[in-house]
């Protein structure tokens, strides 16, 4: 609603209005300005989101141009825009009796009450300016309503208003792609692939389209069409520089380091150094074992971006693989002191402190690893591994004391198993690893991988063959 109306003047003769306007608030005449003139004026500060010279300027105007009513409607738009939003409402109550436009009326009640955070109230008002308002309000209009039933959490009628806003605005790349974010939130990335190839065979060169497209296809892991979809935006729009990043994401995924490095090396050459660019080549070259290239690209990200865990945990562990675990450890607890609780920085710290036979630092960090994120299968693992070096009636005690938050990870029964064999006890062992076939047979077989002397075990074979 505060967007700027196309001018219907000249561009000099609004800069000149503005210019006076601005000289009389310093104590100068404000001199004559007629109705069209001050609505640009205000329009300008709303644009700017200056809603004190705004209100100021519609005041003015409400002054000399009392007839209409629309400078009053833009000192209730002000007063929403400081904040004040009972002084707003009782304004827009009193307009409703004026001949005040009730589209104009009905958005700007919808406004206040999105930013009072009454989404309920603001959703009764935009779908009553919904039949009313014309092609080009729109756009706004959809986005505003799917707005506000996000602050409701529901995501569904988010997604319904963002859909027909979509039919009625076929082109429109912005709803396309507050869904593809809505469709994130709700993990439904599956509908949202259909959803943007749906729209592609109707718009095939929307390249929003194809760069949400690749988004969905790398949460469903799917890299391979992820990068034929950041190919095709890329081809729409050379230079847009997050296409270029994802589709280094996505070659990473697939080990395609070299094409990865590509990829970040275009970004940097459009950005200019952008921190996270660094940090995944300095991946890409780890990944490659060219340890130095790798360092340099970690602690260029760093100076630009100091608090970036990403880069000193990367740093951390190409000094642990050059065999220095010990200068290891400052960048990996300064990446744990960034990480805002992510559970794999600690972990990474526990398997350096294994390493250096410090079993006690690696404890904690094996148990703060899994505390932060219990469904995490590799910190499962290497912590089960860790205790069965001591003892394997520990790493059952621990199982078993914390199975209510444990079982949630999907290695926890297969873990289960494997340690009661440790036992020697096979036949808790077989009742649990039946369940964990019938839940999960490719699962159950790295048990056999863990321990081979079981497949030559007839109650463990049998079970699998049944």
């Amino acid at each position: 609603m505060f967007e700027e109306d196309e001018d219907p003047f000249n561009e000099n003769q609004l800069n000149g209005d503005i210019e006076q306007f601005e000289a009389h608030l310093v104590g100068h005449e404000l001199g004559f300005i007629d109705s069209d003139r001050m609505e640009a004026v205000i329009d300008h500060y709303f644009a700017l989101s200056d809603f004190k010279k705004a209100k100021r300027a519609a005041q003015i105007a409400d002054a000399n141009f009392g007839y209409n009513p629309i400078f009053r409607l833009r000192i209730a738009q002000a007063l929403c825009g400081e904040k004040n939003f009972k002084a707003s409402l009782e304004m827009l109550s009193k307009l409703s009796h004026e001949s005040i436009a009730p589209f104009e009326l009905y958005i700007s009640y919808g406004s206040v009450y999105t930013q009072m955070n009454q989404p309920n109230l603001a959703i009764k008002y935009f779908l009553q300016a919904l039949p009313l308002a014309e092609l080009d309000e729109l756009e706004d209009l959809y986005h505003d309503l799917a707005h506000a039933y996000s602050q409701l959490d529901d995501l569904e009628n988010c997604v319904a208003t963002l859909e027909k806003g979509l039919l009625a605005l076929p082109n429109c790349e912005s709803l396309l792609y507050e869904l593809g974010f809505t469709y994130d939130r709700m993990g439904n990335y599956q509908k949202a692939v259909k959803t943007y190839l749906d729209y592609i065979d109707e718009n095939p060169y929307a390249s929003m389209a194809w760069y949400n497209l690749g988004n969905s296809y790398s949460k469903l892991e799917d890299y391979t069409k992820a990068i034929w979809a950041y190919d095709y935006c890329i081809l729409i729009i050379q230079d847009f520089s997050p296409a270029h990043f994802n589709l280094g994401n996505a070659y990473l995924s697939l080990e395609k380091h070299h094409k990865a490095i590509e990829s970040f090396e275009m970004v940097l050459e459009l950005e200019g150094d952008d921190p996270m660019a660094l940090c995944y080549l300095g991946e890409a070259y780890e990944q490659l074992q060219e340890y130095e290239i790798a360092i340099n690209y970690y602690r260029l990200s760093i100076e630009l971006q100091p608090d970036l865990y990403e880069a000193w945990l990367g740093l951390g562990i190409v000094l642990d693989l050059q065999g220095k675990t010990r200068e290891a450890l400052t960048h990996l607890h300064k990446a744990r002191d960034y990480a805002e609780g992510n559970g794999s920085v600690s972990l990474v710290l526990a398997n350096a402190y294994h390493k250096l036979e410090d079993r006690v630092s690696a404890e904690t960090y094996f148990v703060e690893s899994l505390e932060l994120d219990p469904t995490d299968p590799e910190a499962l693992c290497d912590y089960m591994n860790f205790l069965l070096e001591k003892t394997p009636t520990e790493a059952l005690c621990y199982l078993e004391d914390n199975q209510e938050s444990l079982e949630v990870n999907e290695y926890y029964t297969l873990l289960l198993v494997h340690v009661l064999v440790q036992l020697g006890h096979n036949e808790q062992a077989l009742f649990f690893f039946s369940g964990l076939i019938h839940h999960d047979k490719s699962l159950a077989e790295k048990l056999f991988e863990w321990n081979p002397k079981l497949r030559k075990h007839r109650d463990f074979i049998s079970l699998l063959n049944d």
